[in-house]
């Protein structure tokens, strides 16, 4: 096996490892978080990509708001009504879609923001908070779709 294929599998075991229910995430200070597991970036770039106004793109698993690129928005079902589960060690995995931003293609109405614990003003749309996945690369890319049972793609109807 060469190294590139060596690397490829270790960066496959830890995202795979970081998903299993038996991961415990903390919220920065060791104790346990009420954040869903998130996998591990594996060398994904962990940085939010910067966009103006979001699309909306087809997928695999439907119509989905997407950011910069056509990159995938995702929305986290325990973060209803602007709260934010996804703190700390999290925002590698899944960086927020911070603001300013137009709406595009969505639904001006249903677009907003909330300040985070970190104090970025993060988007939101129908009250959710919008997240880019660290292990999307491309548009049309779901690798996020269904990951902790808890992050789905923004559907464009602003249902959940």
């Amino acid at each position: 096996m060469n190294k590139s294929a060596i690397g490829a599998l270790a960066g496959l075991v830890v995202v795979l490892a970081a998903c299993s229910p038996s991961a415990s995430p903390t919220d920065g200070s060791g104790a346990p978080s009420s954040a869903p597991s998130e996998p591990a970036a594996s060398g994904a770039a962990s940085e939010a990509p910067s966009g103006s106004a979001l699309t909306i793109v087809e997928t695999s698993a439907g119509e989905t708001l997407a950011g910069e690129g056509g990159l995938t928005l995702y929305t986290n079902a325990d973060e209803a009504d602007g709260s934010i589960a996804c703190t700390d060690a999290c925002v590698a995995n899944w960086p927020p879609l911070e603001a300013p931003v137009d709406a595009g293609d969505a639904n001006a109405d249903l677009l907003g923001t909330v300040t985070r614990p970190d104090g970025i003003e993060q988007v939101t749309y129908n009250g959710f908070p919008l997240y880019y996945f660290a292990g999307d690369s491309a548009e049309g890319d779901i690798a996020g779709q269904g990951l902790g049972g808890v992050w789905f793609i923004a559907n464009p109807s602003g249902e959940h």
